[in-house]
């Protein structure tokens, strides 16, 4: 196999105008359509303790391939990434970049009111979330551990013609149910679904209707709830 070339011609970073859940996001002058989200390693986690810059690279791509996975279990629109090793050009030190497909619009969380076309996306964006949860759930597949309203952009690529929900997370977290210890499964999946209904419920608040609920999301978290307690 031919080695993978690790470098990049990152010479000028200009801060990216597109808020993230880090301040860490620029664009390349001449390429608008990426931005760049920057790290410094080596770091030190639970998954895999003082990894070089280059196993770091590695293992995010693999991660990628199993949360690629979920993705299209989902069937959501994911901004295209790949992760490059550089050299941060203002502190001359060797830095991890993600390359991310930029997507203009605006994340579920700076958007302050939901058209009608975007509530039904949304409902169905959080019912197939929880049945996805579920599903892992009872096959121990890996599952979509931080699902958040500030990953998901509701706009579009310089190539679309039309809007749509695009997940754009760099670094997801995600975890097999086969490594959860037995006596910790019940605990973390009402964890996770409790979250999951946090973030649902935020965008609820945001249709300009007072109480209103999605319908296919609430009706798929009656439906986990069920399924659980017939497992018990």
């Amino acid at each position: 196999m031919e080695k993978r070339k690790e470098t990049v011609p990152f010479t000028e970073l200009e801060k990216s105008d597109l808020k993230g859940i880090t301040s860490n996001l620029f664009t390349v002058p001449g390429h608008e359509d990426m931005v760049i989200r920057k790290s410094f390693v080596n770091v030190s986690n639970e998954d895999a303790p003082e990894m070089t810059i280059h196993q770091k690279a590695e293992y995010l791509r693999n991660k990628a391939v199993e949360f690629k996975k979920i993705v299209d279990r989902l069937g959501i629109r994911m901004a295209k990434t790949d992760y490059i090793i550089g050299t941060d050009p203002k502190m001359n030190r060797p830095a991890l970049f993600g390359v991310t497909e930029r997507i203009d619009g605006k994340s579920l969380e700076e958007t302050t009111l939901l058209d009608k076309d975007l509530v039904e996306k949304v409902d169905t964006l959080y019912s197939k979330i929880i049945i996805d949860l579920i599903n892992s759930y009872k096959k121990e597949l890996y599952f979509w551990c931080d699902p958040q309203n500030s990953q998901f952009v509701y706009g579009k690529t310089e190539k679309d013609s039309k809007q749509d929900i695009y997940l754009v997370d760099v670094d997801p977290d995600i975890l097999n149910w086969k490594d959860v210890a037995m006596e910790s499964k019940e605990h973390l999946f009402w964890n996770r679904l409790t979250c999951i209904l946090f973030e649902m419920e935020e965008a609820e608040g945001k249709t300009g209707e007072k109480g209103f609920r999605f319908k296919k999301a609430r009706e798929a978290i009656d439906n986990a709830k069920t399924e659980l307690f017939n497992m018990i």
